[in-house]
């Protein structure tokens, strides 16, 4: 219970962390999106509710602070988040190449849909921008998810001392993903 009050707390913490990492960084050229790391965790490591509300409140506080259209990226978060869920039900995500080819196609795929939605809805032709600022802008967050993943379950073993299992899942089991 304690985590679903902390939560929203925990979440404006991190996405003004994101932003003014990115802003000293990148001088305001490019998003670090710590935050769609922290839902495809969620995707790959809580139950369904649980990751469901945590990646609706993520998305939702990310939207109130950067300032863009409401609810666009409370829907991309939570359906990143659903992604990675079912993904993670049907393979073996342990591999840090998976989890870096992963995000960086959740990456691409957010930023698609956003240029998009924008495109679609105001007008604003933003595909030019998609190889100098969205294609590094993915790059970065799919080599920071390893090292995010990492450090998580560094912490999973301080705290519990040992890796935190992954949510049961009911399916028909895991498809390993090495060939």
């Amino acid at each position: 219970m304690i985590y679903y009050l902390l939560w929203p707390f925990f979440s404006i913490l991190l996405i003004v962390l994101q932003n003014t990492a990115a802003d000293i960084i990148f001088s305001g050229g490019l998003v670090l999106e710590i935050s769609l790391i922290v839902v495809i965790y969620a995707g790959f490591r809580f139950s369904l509710i649980k990751g469901a509300i945590s990646a609706f409140v993520l998305g939702f506080v990310f939207d109130c602070i950067a300032g863009s259209v409401s609810g666009l990226f409370t829907l991309s978060y939570v359906l990143v988040f659903f992604l990675s869920f079912f993904v993670s039900a049907r393979l073996v995500i342990e591999r840090m190449h998976f989890i870096a080819l992963f995000t960086l196609i959740c990456a691409l795929l957010e930023e698609f849909a956003v240029v998009l939605f924008y495109n679609l809805i105001y007008g604003f032709d933003m595909f030019h921008n998609t190889p100098i600022v969205f294609l590094p802008q993915a790059l970065i967050v799919g080599l920071l998810a390893p090292v995010f993943f990492y450090m998580m379950r560094r912490v999973e073993v301080f705290f519990y001392g040992k890796p935190a299992q992954s949510a049961e899942r009911t399916g028909t089991g895991r498809i390993p993903a090495e060939t």
